[in-house]
């Protein structure tokens, strides 16, 4: 049978192993949500989007740096 002394163990031990179950899932759910953050360059769509836009173009630029250009030069051939 369960003593109180035994319901009060485990009762702390629920409490305990609740309160780190909830500080963890915080810490995942703010990693996932920074992983995922539009604002973050280093997400996870943008790092890969990188890294299959460096393979198409032998690691020579990204695309806002590309676009950048593209723009520049049409700028510029407007301008003369």
């Amino acid at each position: 049978m369960w003593s109180p002394k035994n319901v009060a163990i485990a009762a702390a031990v629920v409490v305990i192993g609740g309160w780190y179950l909830k500080r963890q899932a915080t810490e995942v759910i703010k990693d996932t949500a920074q992983a995922v953050n539009p604002v973050n360059h280093d997400n996870v769509f943008n790092s890969g989007f990188n890294a299959l836009y460096g393979a198409v173009t032998d690691g020579k630029g990204t695309l806002g740096t590309d676009t950048a250009d593209a723009v520049q030069s049409v700028k510029d051939w407007w301008a003369n």
